[in-house]
């Protein structure tokens, strides 16, 4: 991996050189795809499982597929071999302040680098999965070809936070060095592009996971409300309470990527009656594994992707979210069911305990 001197790193990842995609002697992007030119190429720029999967199944043969995050660059080479091309990605805020001017220099020279090695690869139609995070907001200000932003999650579908909430988000990024055009706002301009998802447009397809037997028990998915500073513990371990007070069947907690292990495994203790979900804890390798009567989170896009939905629950309102839990119930499209109370949850699952009377609309009706 080449290392740039601002401190930004813009290269193809090492696991690639085997493959034919690698840096050539000046730097630029040297490809060896067999049978393809540089016209006409179509590109993904991904940042998750979730999108590696979206590719897989809806565009498998894509021919390079762009990637800022070093995490998910085995993923990429084992669904896409030869095809993945590293684009690294902005430096951290610093506290300190020697490391904040030297980071906000590299954050700025970073976009430059981005387009000056995109430009080069003869891209004329571009897959985005996000459309307001500062990288795609570059591209988007200097891109000429198709573009097509692609389901990312629930996000795409509803803004669960307030505008405020991203515009406070945006001014941080921008004292950051982060890309500044369009940062105070969360929507790009969707009628310049084509855009695709599973439950509104309905020209995307996820294979959804195959259900282990039932069992008498309940999954609750986990959410990083609390490391996103969106509530405080206190009101995550209330939310719990009252869904554990409401169950029928043991309780289960499948956490969130990035909530804190530590923190969670204390706070399941106070609760009582609910322990940490078993290995594995990607939501489709684990419910292929362990059988649950029913799945409740607070705000997931785990529930799109489980198919379940006579079987699930959105609960954000027991957690504070009483706005999430409103723009789920006027979502159109959803497909799961939104509780705007602890009666409701009971009333949810009443109907599971009983098998009979199953519903998927917007709103629980007692």
């Amino acid at each position: 991996m080449r290392a740039i001197a601002d401190g930004a790193i813009l290269s193809h990842h090492p696991a690639h050189a085997k493959h034919g995609v690698r840096d050539g002697p000046s730097g630029d992007t040297m490809i060896a795809h067999a049978g393809t030119s540089h016209s006409g190429l179509t590109a993904a720029l991904a940042r998750s499982s979730l999108h590696l999967a979206l590719l897989q199944h809806n565009a498998p043969a894509v021919d390079l597929v762009l990637y800022r995050d070093a995490h998910i660059a085995a993923q990429v080479d084992a669904l896409f071999p030869g095809r993945g091309v590293f684009l690294g990605r902005e430096q951290r805020l610093s506290l300190n302040p020697r490391a904040y001017f030297s980071n906000f220099i590299a954050n700025r020279r970073y976009y430059a680098k981005v387009r000056s090695r995109i430009e080069g690869l003869g891209i004329t139609r571009l897959i985005l999965f996000l459309e307001g995070e500062p990288l795609e907001r570059s591209i988007l200000d200097w891109y000429a070809g198709t573009v097509e932003l692609w389901e990312e999650g629930l996000s795409h579908y509803v803004d669960l936070t307030s505008p405020w909430w991203y515009a406070a988000r945006g001014m941080v990024q921008i004292a950051g060095g982060f890309y500044p055009k369009g940062a105070l706002n969360r929507r790009a301009d969707r009628g310049a592009m084509i855009v695709r998802d599973r439950f509104a447009t309905k020209d995307l397809m996820l294979p959804l996971p195959q259900r282990a037997a039932i069992e008498d028990q309940v999954l609750v998915i986990g959410s990083p409300l609390v490391e996103d500073r969106l509530i405080k513990r206190a009101t995550w371990r209330e939310g719990l309470a009252q869904i554990v007070a409401a169950s029928p069947w043991p309780v289960k907690y499948l956490p969130h990527p990035r909530e804190d292990k530590a923190a969670l495994a204390g706070l399941l203790a106070q609760v009582g009656g609910i322990e940490l979900a078993a290995l594995p804890h990607g939501i489709a390798a684990h419910a292929e594994v362990h059988g649950y009567r029913a799945f409740v989170a607070a705000v997931s896009t785990a529930l799109l992707d489980l198919g379940a939905f006579d079987d699930s629950l959105f609960v954000a309102e027991l957690f504070g979210q009483k706005r999430i839990g409103r723009v789920l119930r006027g979502w159109v499209s959803n497909p799961v069911a939104v509780a705007a109370s602890a009666a409701d949850v009971a009333a949810f699952f009443r109907r599971e305990l009983g098998g009979v009377d199953k519903f998927h609309n917007a709103t629980v009706a007692l």
